[in-house]
């Protein structure tokens, strides 16, 4: 808890004229650590190239995405980000997850039945299979769909696109908990 205090000292002192100084992290994992490190240079330089800094505020909603192992609501980003600095205002949070979602650099998913909840960007496909009773969200491979991007560009000349897939089904738990519940109907 000492050791997180101090990190989180550090990054406070982090002034807007030095957006482009290296950021240290403050994860003590390396594998996570490394991922966290490339995530935020890369966000910094996307937002420098577009004219907006890195600020203490953008910076924390991003480690807050990329540390989360799950997709995180407005609720539970805010929740998180306030544990770190408590002054971080909701609208503070909404419009930079507004800037972040427009930059590419989170993504922003509508599951069926649910408020939005974000997520890390990463590659120009993301999928997803939903449990329709518990809910559970399951990541599906990006290369499910083959090449589909690049044939939708060809074919009707769209361009940037990014092809998000939700399927909708029940989890083998849920399935069998269903099928208990119900002998003799078929589900």
């Amino acid at each position: 808890m000492r050791n997180q205090r101090r990190n989180d000292l550090l990054l406070y002192k982090l002034t807007l004229y030095q957006s482009d100084a290296r950021i240290w992290l403050r994860n003590d994992s390396n594998e996570q650590g490394l991922r966290m490190h490339h995530y935020v240079n890369s966000s910094n330089e996307t937002l420098r190239k577009r004219g907006y800094r890195l600020t203490p505020q953008r910076y924390m909603i991003l480690s807050v995405i990329q540390e989360a192992e799950e997709h995180l609501s407005i609720d539970q980003i805010t929740e998180r980000v306030q544990k770190r600095n408590p002054y971080v205002s909701l609208s503070t949070i909404y419009r930079t997850l507004e800037l972040l979602r427009e930059l590419g650099l989170v993504r922003e998913n509508h599951l069926p039945g649910e408020q939005p909840h974000y997520e890390a960007a990463a590659g120009k496909a993301h999928h997803h299979l939903v449990c329709r009773q518990c809910r559970a969200i399951t990541h599906l491979d990006d290369t499910l769909l083959g090449n589909l991007n690049e044939q939708l560009q060809e074919q009707y000349h769209f361009h940037g696109l990014t092809l998000d897939l939700v399927a909708t089904g029940y989890c083998n738990t849920c399935w069998n908990s269903l099928e208990h519940e119900l002998p003799g109907k078929q589900v």
